[in-house]
Formats: C-alpha cells, structure tokens, sequence
C-alpha cells in the first residue's frame, strides 16, 4: 500500500523544497520506490532544484487526460535505478495550477493513490496554512513540518500543526532546518513541542536537524542534488537520518484523514 508524505512550512524560506528534493532521493536509496509530487500549485519549483526541462505533466493529471504513469518524469533514473525516483510538477513559475480548490486538491490525491506504483508519494506542499495545502496535509498518511531556529518560523510551525489537528489529523512530525547545530536544532524542536503541549495536547515528533552547510547553497546555485554532489556533507548525513526513520514508519503509515 502507498504511503503519502507531506511536507509543509508554516512560512517560505525554510528550505522545504530542497528538504523534499533531498528526501525522495534518499528515501529512494533506502529502496523505496519514490514518486515526488511538487503540489506547491502556484510557485512549482522542483524542476529547477532538479535541473531538469520537464517535470511531467500534472496540469494534464489533474484535468484528466493523462494517467500518471504517463505523465511523470524519472530523476536519476527514475524508480528502476538505485537512487531514483518519479517526479510530477507544473512547468516552473507557470503560476497556471495557482487556484484548485480543495475539492480538486481531493481529486489529485485520489488519482495518485490508486496509481499503486509507488512505495511513497511524496507531496512537496506550497507555503503557508490555506485551506487547499492544509487539505493536502491532512489527506496524507505522514506530515513533515519544516521549520527553522528563526522565530517567525517557529511561530508559523505552530499555526500550522493547529490548522492539521483542527482537521482531525494527527500532529506533524518536525525537521528544524538551517540549524547552527543539534542543541539548536534540539531547542526549537521542543519549543515547538512545548507550545503544542500547552496549548494542543499534543507533541511532535522530532526526526532531526539539518545543519547550515555551505554545500547546500552550491547545490541549489549549480541544480544540482546535494546528496550527489556533496554525500559527506553534514547535510546530506542530516538528510539521510531523517530518511531512515521515515522508511522505518511506511510498515504503519497513518489511515487518511480524507475530506474534514
């Protein structure tokens, strides 16, 4: 059975993408046949992060004339090769899916599931909290929340693990990016966790911190995928724990919240 994984940011500039793009490719390397589906409707970017001309036809999903198989497009190989995955993604800063409604957003998720192909679908959301990336979030077996030491962030993380419970689903689990190190990364993962005790019953789970690593912004800068590029790098290390322990929960993925 498919599992879905969300991964959202209360806020831009945490470096979500880059987190998503990372994490199919590693989820890939532990053996999992990965579809990556950038669902940031509006600002489709993964493309670009990939350095890649096409990122599949998802206009062409959503309106039903393709079937997803025949819509994606492999990176490194796609799912028959060590490391890759499928990608599925509007043409780069189109803007042209920027307005689905939930009820298409519904749709989307329904169709990708009963492709059957994939180990995990992985849904790269847009940023921020409205009713359509909340809607995706809370469809899906596993959230992802990332987030970074930056208070603002911390304060929009906790606006949007709020929103997912409202809508019947269980609390995200957490990544801090761009950390200056663990006890940092540590630090707001349980100031988060201590603001949704108080006030939501509940506390995330912590699945790592992704240090600031230099290497990151040259794989961004050249489209190129960090974990290739720079595998030594503390943030392809970083990538690679959250990864694993990502694989290690597809056994009981979390049942689908559906429409709330």
């Amino acid at each position: 059975m498919t599992s879905f994984l969300a991964i959202g940011s209360g806020k831009g500039g945490t470096g979500k993408t880059l987190v998503a793009v990372s994490l199919a490719h590693a989820l890939a390397h532990q053996g999992e046949k990965v579809l990556l589906c950038d669902a940031d409707l509006g600002l489709s970017n993964t493309t670009v992060h990939l350095g890649l001309e096409s990122g599949g036809d998802l206009a062409g999903v959503l309106a039903g004339r393709r079937a997803v198989a025949d819509a994606v497009v492999p990176a490194f190989g796609g799912i028959s090769a060590r490391g890759g995955f499928d990608l599925l993604a509007a043409p780069p800063g189109s803007g042209a899916l920027a307005d689905i409604h939930e009820d298409q957003a519904h749709r989307l998720v329904e169709t990708l599931r009963a492709a059957r192909r994939y180990d995990r679908i992985v849904l790269d959301l847009g940023a921020g909290v409205d009713a359509t990336i909340m809607h995706f979030a809370a469809c899906c077996d596993h959230t992802l929340l990332v987030l970074t030491p930056d208070p603002a962030s911390l304060a929009d993380a906790y606006a949007f693990a709020k929103l997912l419970k409202r809508r019947g689903a269980r609390l995200p689990l957490v990544v801090v990016n761009m950390a200056a190190n663990d006890a940092e990364a540590r630090r707001t993962s349980g100031a988060l966790g201590n603001t949704c005790q108080a006030f939501l019953g509940a506390v995330p789970e912590y699945l790592g911190g992704i240090p600031r690593d230099p290497h990151v912004s040259e794989a961004v800068r050249r489209q190129s995928q960090l974990l290739t590029l720079h595998p030594q790098a503390a943030a392809s290390a970083a990538i690679h724990t959250v990864a694993r322990r990502l694989h290690n929960k597809i056994a009981a993925p979390q049942p689908a919240s559906g429409l709330r």
